[in-house]
């Protein structure tokens, strides 16, 4: 089932919110290992360039997933949850979403701000920003705010997912699983 049942996402909603979640970790731990390496080195370099490229991806995955939530049902919680709950998790969601948008726009334009070209798979990504070293140094340290925010909001999904699931026994979790034959 491609589409959202009444009891679970289906498999576009669930490629989207996986597969992005998977490559979301794998630029953050790009961009923490490359600390590892000495600058210069080609290691150092491919994990960069494996979070830049990451980045780019993300950006252009996110409106695929904004049209997909907008575009189908969303599968209830059961038991419902307290209308507390409902709202932190609309808010948590709409800051991971603001962050899958801001982060890789901040990042392309800290990277050409600093006279680097960005690409995608070898493609120029059009000029945001001209150079500017101080802009370049500000937005760094913008975007690594919000990686940090992005993390922590990371964590909280999934705490939340596993409180759900583990203490208030619901749905939550089990909607972004593939049906059981017997469900």
């Amino acid at each position: 089932m491609l589409r959202n049942s009444s009891t679970h996402y289906g498999a576009i909603a669930r490629l989207l919110h996986w597969g992005m979640a998977a490559i979301i970790i794998l630029s953050i731990a790009a961009v923490e290992l490359h600390e590892f390496f000495p600058k210069g080195s080609d290691p150092r370099a491919a994990l960069m360039s494996a979070h830049f490229q990451i980045g780019v991806v993300v950006l252009l995955l996110i409106w695929v997933r904004l049209a997909a939530i907008f575009s189908d049902k969303v599968p209830p919680i059961t038991p419902v949850p307290p209308l507390w709950q409902h709202i932190v998790a609309k808010l948590v969601h709409l800051g991971l979403y603001l962050c899958m948008i801001a982060l890789p726009i901040v990042g392309i334009m800290m990277r050409q701000a600093d006279d680097k070209i960005v690409t995608l798979l070898g493609i120029p990504l059009p000029a945001l920003t001209g150079v500017n070293k101080e802009f370049a140094e500000s937005l760094e340290e913008v975007h690594e705010v919000m990686a940090y925010l992005m993390i922590a909001m990371i964590i909280a999904h999934v705490a939340a997912a596993i409180w759900h699931h583990r203490v208030q026994k619901d749905n939550t979790i089990l909607r972004m699983l593939p049906p059981r034959a017997n469900s």
